[in-house]
């Protein structure tokens, strides 16, 4: 299915008291002048360093001492982590060229690198892992493995009256929601994820009323940056491939509140 352009993303608007804080799912280590966020549940590096860019944050590479003490006791403190956890470390772009995210050098890494390269990956593109015991090691990006993100702290970062230091969302009075519009294309399974990495949901229309605030935001977003004007994904879904709507959340369209859509 080809990805339409525009995403909207929903979240609970909340009260907050205006301190420098990042994300209620994130741990902050002064030492290392960051939160961090521990990711049990293992993916392949790509999904790693996705995930942890639509939270905001990078994939935590030890970028210097503070930084890799802080990732050495988180990894310290979990279970089942004997195949290591990725880094932000790798070659993906040019092979020749090992950086974190980041863009710091393997050279200026704050890490033992010294065994690295195993004979089975001592050439082609590699993403590194941090071991307990061993250091930063390369290793092939489609392994499955538990990852960790980090977000650095910085004078910008400020909670908005929607509880998120995100300032693309913006707070609606007439329903008491926060909303964000993506203009650029994912396809429905990526942008029901970002959705949720942002601490949001896909929008689902609860009333007549929210349908006219998505409306109007859509409306008010300039033709030219839009490509397909006339589409946006929402947080509803076929569950059954039998044209048998459903919100995100499983409720039928009476349930969520609004029922007045189009024949098909």
């Amino acid at each position: 299915m080809e990805a339409l352009l525009v995403i909207v993303l929903l979240i609970a608007a909340s009260i907050v008291d205006g301190s420098n804080e990042f994300r209620p799912d994130y741990e902050y280590y002064a030492s290392a002048g960051g939160w961090f966020k521990f990711h049990k549940v293992p993916a392949k590096w790509y999904d790693a360093r996705l995930m942890c860019d639509f939270e905001g944050a990078v994939l935590a590479s030890p970028i210097n001492n503070d930084v890799h003490n802080v990732m050495q006791s988180i990894i310290n403190k979990t279970e089942h982590v004997s195949p290591g956890v990725y880094t932000g470390v790798h070659n993906t772009i040019i092979s020749q060229v090992f950086n974190s995210i980041e863009g710091v050098p393997l050279s200026a890494l704050s890490v033992r690198t010294r065994d690295m390269f195993s004979e089975e990956y001592n050439s082609g593109t590699h993403c590194a892992r941090l071991l307990p015991q061993e250091g930063l090691v390369a290793g092939s990006c489609d392994d499955m493995l538990p990852y960790m993100c980090y977000k650095k702290k910085t004078a910008e970062l400020r909670m908005t009256e929607c509880g998120t230091v995100d300032t693309g969302y913006q707070l609606s009075a007439r329903t008491g929601h926060c909303y964000k519009l993506h203009v650029y294309a994912l396809p429905w399974s990526l942008a029901y994820l970002r959705c949720i990495a942002e601490g949001g949901q896909l929008a689902i229309i609860n009333s007549a009323v929210e349908a006219n605030v998505l409306k109007e935001l859509f409306a008010k977003q300039p033709a030219s940056s839009i490509r397909r004007r006339y589409q946006v994904y929402l947080g509803f879904y076929d569950w059954n491939e039998k044209n048998v709507w459903r919100t995100n959340n499983g409720q039928s369209l009476e349930e969520a509140g609004y029922s007045n859509w189009g024949n098909g």
